[in-house]
């Protein structure tokens, strides 16, 4: 998976997955960006 920050754009990201992918990677590749921006929501409400 390809995520990149985009310059002059800000805080905007652009998530572009492979071409090719499995049921099953995309299923993986969801479940591990969902875990992420759930941790780092908890840990903006943290602070």
């Amino acid at each position: 998976m390809n995520i990149v920050q985009l310059p002059g754009i800000g805080r905007i990201s652009r998530i572009a997955p492979p071409l090719t992918a499995s049921d099953e990677e995309i299923a993986r590749g969801v479940s591990i960006l969902d875990q992420a921006l759930g941790d780092a929501a908890r840990d903006v409400s943290i602070r």
